[in-house]
């Protein structure tokens, strides 16, 4: 069995860290774990699991932990080359069939949005080709191409569509499934893969109900290009630096990160980065220095958190990974003060959290106490980045559930009484009860007196005696 692992000052961190569950982590005893050494939320990767699997994982992580936040990470149309192994060589004039390049009838509408001129990768970016000519459509259409630049190109590698805006549904039949089982089961959050367009998150939005909490995960220079309107329609973006460190030419990747980072920030809504964090530690105890600085640099960058992947799935120590990404976290923020980008761009919508966070810088306050009902108050204070820890009492366990994916944000459930003096004891009580509020303690009191359910309007300094 394992041993708890708590991360040293976890209430205090702000970067969320979130633990893929896989192969390697499956076990009740090592899920635990995962959340103890300080992981927030656990992600349930489809691209690995078939619909009655997904639904299994779901009721066996509320089971070990209903506390802990669930993200469905659905698998989305990856395009696979499915022809068999072929030597490609540069300046020859080849051909594939749409079916070859793995695009699904779902996605495709005549020539797919294919056109001469555009770029087809294959096996994962190593091979380049450019398209020459098209004949036909969907599935044995003629796709002629001239190679740039040449190799073993072998089944089942990866394809990738940089230029083209690939027409027709974001969802696959098993996408469809997968987003039925994430609503029937609540899960907190569904990420949804090669986004393009606002009306992709629409798409799922009307599978999922209009309340659910939808990701968009850029990985296509098309959604970069869109990345005001995507975080306007979802709930948050994630930096999918797998298939965008394909698509986008290597260089400009951590331009593209910082990027999604600030307009999510600016837009208030989540940004998570992911892949490739600390990659050594699927096979290694000790992360690389490079993975520390690449770490480091995403929580300067301002992402409210960061994703571990095969780390936690198949990795030799993935509660380890979990720890170490913690510590990195830790000591990035100590040198972190993000300039106010959110307030500034919503001077309106923030003015209140804007004020609270900026009486708690005044005052040294030790933390800022929210009471919200929905998360939305929560939701605006952190997007004002203050530089004390908040604390959200609400009276819903599932949307305490779903802050823990805020940054800086450490939820408690409690009562709320129409009396808001009476509320906000019994939020202090239960963030007492936690160990989030001790004796002395300056905390900084953002709630509604007009409505329980309004947005916040009014501000109160308590010391705790």
């Amino acid at each position: 069995m394992y041993a708890s692992h708590e991360c040293e000052n976890e209430t205090m961190r702000r970067t969320k860290v979130i633990a893929t569950v896989g192969p390697a982590s499956l076990a009740p005893d090592v899920i635990g774990a995962l959340v103890d050494a300080g992981a927030d939320v656990l992600r349930l990767n489809c691209s690995h699991v078939d619909t009655a699997g997904l639904l299994e994982r779901i009721r066996l992580v509320r089971a070990v932990r209903p506390e802990v936040a669930i993200l469905v990470d659905i698998q989305g149309p990856k395009l696979r080359y499915g022809g068999e192994p072929r030597e490609l060589h540069d300046g020859e004039r080849v051909s594939f069939t749409f079916a070859e390049l793995g695009l699904p009838e779902s996605r495709t509408t005549g020539d797919g949005g294919l056109r001469s001129g555009q770029r087809i990768l294959l096996h994962d970016g190593r091979l380049e080709t450019i398209i020459e000519d098209i004949s036909g459509g969907w599935p044995d259409g003629t796709i002629n191409v001239r190679v740039l630049h040449g190799g073993l190109l072998q089944k089942s590698k990866g394809v990738n569509l940089p230029d083209t805006e690939v027409s027709g549904s974001v969802l696959s039949a098993k996408d469809r499934a997968d987003l039925e089982v994430a609503q029937r089961e609540n899960v907190d959050y569904v990420a949804v893969s090669f986004v393009q367009r606002p009306s992709d998150i629409e798409e799922v939005r009307a599978i999922l109900g209009p309340t659910a909490h939808v990701i968009a995960k850029i990985e296509r220079p098309q959604a970069l290009e869109r990345i005001d309107e995507i975080c306007r329609a979802s709930n948050g973006v994630m930096a999918a630096r797998g298939d965008l460190g394909v698509e986008l030419p290597f260089q400009v990747v951590p331009a593209a990160q910082h990027k999604i980072a600030r307009t999510a920030l600016r837009n208030g809504v989540i940004a998570i980065c992911a892949t490739e964090m600390l990659e050594s530690m699927t096979t290694s105890s000790r992360a690389t220095r490079a993975e520390v600085a690449d770490v480091t640099g995403a929580v300067r960058d301002g992402f409210d958190a960061v994703m571990l992947s095969g780390e936690t799935a198949v990795g030799v120590d993935p509660v380890r990974a979990v720890e170490v990404m913690c510590a990195i976290c830790e000591a990035a923020e100590r040198d972190v003060h993000l300039p106010p980008i959110f307030a500034d761009a919503n001077p309106s919508t923030a003015a209140v959290t804007a004020a609270a966070s900026s009486l708690a810088r005044r005052v040294g306050a030790d933390s800022l106490l929210s009471l919200t009902y929905t998360g939305h108050s929560a939701r605006l204070l952190a997007a004002c980045r203050p530089g004390s820890a908040i604390i959200a009492a609400t009276p819903s366990a599932e949307t305490a559930r779903k802050l823990r994916l805020l940054w800086g944000v450490h939820a408690v459930v409690a009562e709320r009484d129409a009396d808001v003096e009476v509320a906000i004891g019994a939020g202090l009580a239960a963030a007492r009860d936690a160990g989030m509020v001790r004796r002395g303690d300056k905390v900084v009191v953002c709630a509604s007196r007009l409505s329980l359910r309004s947005d916040a309007d009014t501000i109160w300094l308590h010391i705790e005696p």
